[in-house]
């Protein structure tokens, strides 16, 4: 339970309802809703996602960081600053906690990649973990970076001590903790509009994984700079997400609907056709289709 001694916070929670313009494969009938009583919660540790939830997480000590990631992102940091050009976004880099492995190859110094771990574990998840399936990320860290044996050496070159965590079996708290903000898991390098942003009409790009599902975040990522995927309703100012239907010059305008912020126009119409197995499409007549191609002219 939330400590009653912490500050109270207070969430308010929008509603929208689906508007008679989005026209697609599904509809909705309006239906009325019950308006809920404002929630108070008392927390000693609170870490903000998104503008519509609020994890609370009790039982220790303020966040602070520790000297192991402190250590791993001023690695990431240089591994960073010697990429040219930087392939993952402009602005200040921050580390997210998401499964990171980096490995160095035989190409000179500048050469470095990223792969990630099959689970991530953020650091407020850590008093939950497992030591035997945390051991199991460290396993395959191992496994994978074994295969680029200049890793080690270049992460050390660069002032990186803690790499015996590496061939350490995780078996205690104090393990997982080494393990969890160490660079085999806190040090995956992203924009902070993309890490903990949240999207506006000024920056219709600040899809931070902390705000919106990671499939969604993603695409920025790799898709072309003449697309917009995030749609931001005019009167509740909240986000849609969507995606062509069909490839680049195909004729084809329609775009499915792949998210909608709760309170956006188009959020009962996306859930209601998600929970009947099938899509939300938008005509190219309808306003967010047209907001989505407006760049291609």
């Amino acid at each position: 339970m939330p400590n009653k001694r912490g500050a109270a916070s207070r969430a308010k929670r929008k509603v929208g309802r689906p508007s008679n313009r989005a026209a697609g494969t599904h509809s909705a009938a309006r239906k009325p809703v019950k308006k809920t009583a404002k929630s108070k919660a008392s927390i000693e540790h609170q870490i903000t996602v998104g503008q519509t939830l609020i994890e609370n997480v009790e039982g220790h000590a303020a966040r602070t960081d520790s000297p192991e990631f402190v250590s791993a992102r001023a690695t990431l940091h240089k591994i960073i600053g010697s990429l040219e050009p930087n392939p993952y976004g402009p602005g200040p880099i921050q580390a997210h906690h998401g499964g990171s492995i980096w490995l160095h190859g035989d190409a000179g110094n500048h050469d470095w990649h990223l792969v990630l771990n099959w689970a991530g574990i953020e650091w407020s998840a850590q008093f939950c973990c497992d030591p035997a399936k945390v051991d199991a990320l460290r396993q395959n860290a191992l496994a994978v970076t074994n295969g680029f044996p200049n890793t080690l050496p270049a992460l050390e070159s660069l002032g990186y001590t803690d790499t015996t965590l590496l061939t350490t079996e995780i078996k205690t708290p104090d393990d997982i903790a080494r393990y969890v903000d160490s660079i085999w898991n806190s040090c995956v390098p992203i924009p902070q509009p993309r890490h903990t942003g949240s999207i506006k009409p000024s920056n219709t790009l600040a899809c931070g994984v902390h705000t919106y599902p990671e499939p969604m975040c993603g695409i920025p990522r790799f898709m072309r700079s003449d697309f917009v995927p995030f749609v931001v309703d005019a009167t509740t100012r909240t986000a849609s997400v969507v995606a062509p239907v069909a490839p680049r010059h195909s004729g084809d305008g329609r775009v499915r609907v792949l998210f909608a912020e709760r309170g956006n126009p188009l959020h009962a119409l996306h859930q209601r056709a998600h929970g009947q197995g099938a899509a939300l499409i938008l005509p190219p007549t309808s306003s967010v289709a047209r907001k989505a191609f407006a760049k291609q002219g």
